[in-house]
């Protein structure tokens, strides 16, 4: 089983109406979200873009433990069988799975390659981004879901073209959110500092999200080294948070880091089924404690996804031996 690895993250809108008659009760956003998991089944919707009318599409939220949430979505396909020369139409439902992990600090979620949508994972991404936002919006919240890019496909494609002759790189535009503002966001506390005086800029217009834009001489070029860690952890902030980086080449035109492959790592099916049950693993966590084989696996992909110099898919990581715990 194939999933895409995406980044979202809660932000506070500017309709908070429901904050001020204490509808939160104190919780943050995180908390929130855990409140709308703990149900048997999500109210999921895709409102047509030709129609303008909504599609629902059945799920059921199978398991939540520590954070982390396990489901099946469902898509909606018609399917006609031919009995006796008559036409019938049946409604078909395949599925797949979406793994939402919602632990403080994390806000990670893995959804299932499946034929269900297609091979499309993002289909069920605007699905998710629509129903949840639809919800959080009661208490001056919204959702945003990005898909996480491998860090070393930005820096190969970059060097790439400054390889080339008489190429340049005239400008970067780095686009983020404003961290006090919007949770989780996945990336070491020294640069989470420096994303916030960045936002401190901006803060008297108000702005949910800014941009560092970098601008090179008339007829010089930008320096792009990963080797600059400043640098380094800015690219990896923005590819393991699914923010947008904008390069502008003189000959090439734009990249943009969504051009890059985006993160996929394999899970093998008794991992849910483990979960789903309760079934933990000897062994499983950093400290030898029992804990699901599930977990173990999302901390692994959160692991490799930030890593600012590599992305290495976990296929190639040394496989961890979990023992069933008694």
């Amino acid at each position: 089983m194939k999933f895409t690895i995406y980044k979202y993250e809660l932000v506070k809108t500017g309709e908070q109406s429901l904050f001020k008659q204490g509808n939160m009760d104190g919780t943050t956003g995180q908390d929130y979200l855990d409140k709308l998991l703990s149900v048997k089944q999500l109210n999921l919707f895709r409102t047509s873009a030709k129609t303008g009318e909504p599609t629902l599409y059945p799920n059921t939220v199978l398991k939540t433990r520590d954070g982390v949430a396990l489901m099946r979505v469902c898509n909606v396909k018609h399917l006609t069988l031919v009995q006796d020369y008559k036409e019938h139409k049946l409604e078909s439902n395949p599925y797949c799975h979406v793994l939402i992990d919602n632990r403080p600090g994390v806000g990670q979620m893995a959804i299932e390659q499946s034929g269900a949508f297609d091979g499309e994972s993002d289909k069920v991404r605007d699905i998710l981004q629509e129903s949840l936002h639809a919800q959080l919006a009661d208490v001056g919240l919204t959702i945003e879901i990005r898909a996480k890019v491998r860090v070393m496909d930005f820096w190969e494609t970059v060097e790439e073209q400054m390889r080339r002759r008489d190429e340049r790189v005239r400008r970067v535009i780095f686009d983020f959110s404003d961290p006090d503002k919007s949770e989780p966001i996945d990336a070491p506390p020294s640069v989470i500092e420096h994303l916030r005086f960045l936002n401190n800029l901006s803060q008297l217009t108000g702005a949910v999200k800014s941009q560092y834009k970098l601008e090179a001489k008339r007829e010089g070029t930008l320096r792009l080294d990963r080797a600059h860690e400043d640098l380094a952890q800015m690219v990896g902030l923005c590819c393991n948070n699914g923010y947008r980086i904008a390069v502008h080449f003189k000959h090439f035109g734009v990249f943009h880091n969504g051009d890059c492959e985006k993160a996929m790592f394999d899970i093998e099916k008794e991992q849910l089924l483990n979960f789903v049950n309760g079934q933990r693993a000897m062994n499983g966590n950093a400290d030898g404690e029992p804990t699901y084989a599930l977990v173990s696996w999302l901390d692994d992909v959160r692991e490799y996804t930030k890593d600012y110099n590599d992305a290495t898919k976990i296929e190639h990581k040394r496989k961890r031996k979990y023992k069933r715990a008694v």
